[in-house]
């Protein structure tokens, strides 16, 4: 496998800080992305993520980590859907995104776990789960920051486990791919609208050996096209 090197983590710390006070802020961008977070805007945003429970074939013994979890809408749902024997975890660099998701736990004796960190550095052991999500989240990374992602996210796979990455995608139109950077800006500078096919790449660049086209369908709101990989640790692998 081919070393990499993290951005200057100076840089890291800044663009954390700067999301940090435009998602606590009282913009209107920043009060829309809130809702967009909540259940309303993530059925619009990931409904296919509501059939992952059919399509990937998923039951209670799932372990799951939702890296860059938000208000956790999406995390509740599949827990509430599998009845998970252990409570999900989700981790967010935003304190504002996880004192929302506390906020939003109607059943806090079950309350997921919630963490503030870094997805570049997971702070958690070897294998402590079988199914990672990560959504809306690559957009805010370098490339190498992103091999750093994907080499954090098979560290903590067990073997046979599975990681499903989604973001906003790019058209192939120049002028058009322009305008929707510049709609997805607010809270993000120079977000970074990456293809399915780059993002298996990266991950076959981080010791993916298993990756595939999820192929979920575009979002609804805002209507961009989606990039989606399934990615993970067969059985038996080092």
């Amino acid at each position: 496998m081919t070393a990499h090197h993290h951005s200057d983590p100076g840089q890291q710390a800044k663009r954390a800080a700067e999301y940090e006070r435009w998602l606590g802020s009282s913009s209107l961008s920043a009060r829309s992305i809130r809702w967009w977070m909540g259940p309303l805007g993530q059925w619009f945003a990931n409904a296919p993520l509501y059939r992952l429970k059919a399509n990937l074939k998923l039951d209670r013994t799932v372990r799951l980590l939702d890296i860059g979890v938000g208000r956790g809408t999406v995390m509740r749902m599949l827990d509430d859907a599998l009845e998970c024997d252990r409570a999900p975890v989700g981790l967010d660099v935003s304190r504002t995104a996880l004192r929302l998701a506390a906020a939003d736990e109607e059943n806090p004796d079950r309350g997921a776990g919630l963490v503030q960190g870094s997805a570049t550095a997971l702070p958690f052991a070897d294998g402590s789960f079988n199914l990672v999500l990560c959504g809306h989240l690559v957009k805010h990374l370098e490339d190498d920051d992103l091999r750093a992602l994907f080499i954090e996210v098979r560290r903590v796979l067990e073997p046979g486990g599975l990681a499903l990455i989604w973001e906003f995608g790019p058209t192939g139109h120049r002028a058009l791919d322009a305008w929707n950077a510049r709609r997805l800006s607010s809270g993000v500078r120079h977000p970074r609208l990456r293809s399915t096919n780059t993002l298996r790449r990266l991950a076959e660049e981080s010791g993916f050996t298993f990756t595939r086209d999820a192929d979920l369908r575009p979002f609804l709101l805002p209507p961009i096209p989606r990039a989606s990989i399934l990615i993970g640790r067969p059985p038996g692998e080092d």
